[in-house]
């Protein structure tokens, strides 16, 4: 059975997603939760409690993989594969979170630096030492890091748009999502090959 505090945090997530903190309401996520606004002050003090322990707890497991991909000593190849396979498998089951993130840059950008960023979280050193290993220095880790996540998350942020333009469901969408994977990693191994 899930708890209050869980039946809060997955409302307000929904809520945050879709509106970011400074849209987002106490008592819209309230009224969510099927509680009075006293109870969920009660378990969250203000709306940026709230947000943090949600954003904290969306991006934990996902930062935490990335993270482990990027730092782990697997070949070039293996981590292109390994990024590409988590960054679209964890945005399929949270499809809202890239859109959640452009709307917090453009509001608080230190708060996403930090946590993507932040004491060293991603760090690129490995990967920039591999890139410039495999090439011999001919191919540039930054642009290549930059490819890797623009091809993976931004299907994602204009998902809507893509859906329309291609007549494509939900269902069929994800599935696309899903099959261009490798076509992602053919697309970033194709450029390694230089």
């Amino acid at each position: 059975m899930i708890t209050t505090e869980e039946n809060i945090l997955q409302q307000a997530g929904t809520v945050f997603y879709r509106k970011g903190l400074a849209g987002a309401r106490m008592q819209e996520i309230a009224d969510l939760a099927g509680i009075n606004k006293a109870m969920l002050h009660y378990y969250f003090k203000t709306k940026e409690q709230l947000f943090d322990r949600v954003f904290l707890q969306a991006f934990e497991h996902f930062v935490e993989n990335i993270t482990t991909v990027l730092n782990g000593n697997a070949s070039l190849e293996d981590k292109i594969v390994s990024y590409v396979n988590q960054t679209v498998d964890a945005l399929a089951q949270n499809p809202g979170i890239p859109v959640f993130v452009l709307n917090e840059l453009s509001h608080n950008p230190q708060r996403i630096t930090e946590i993507f960023a932040g004491e060293e979280k991603i760090n690129l050193k490995l990967f920039r030492e591999q890139v410039d290993k495999y090439s011999g220095g001919k191919i540039d880790y930054e642009n290549l890091f930059i490819d890797m996540v623009a091809l993976c998350v931004y299907p994602f942020v204009v998902a809507p748009v893509f859906k329309q333009l291609l007549h494509k469901s939900d269902e069929q969408y994800t599935a696309l999502l899903q099959s261009r994977k490798d076509h992602v990693v053919r697309e970033i191994l194709g450029r390694l090959s230089v």
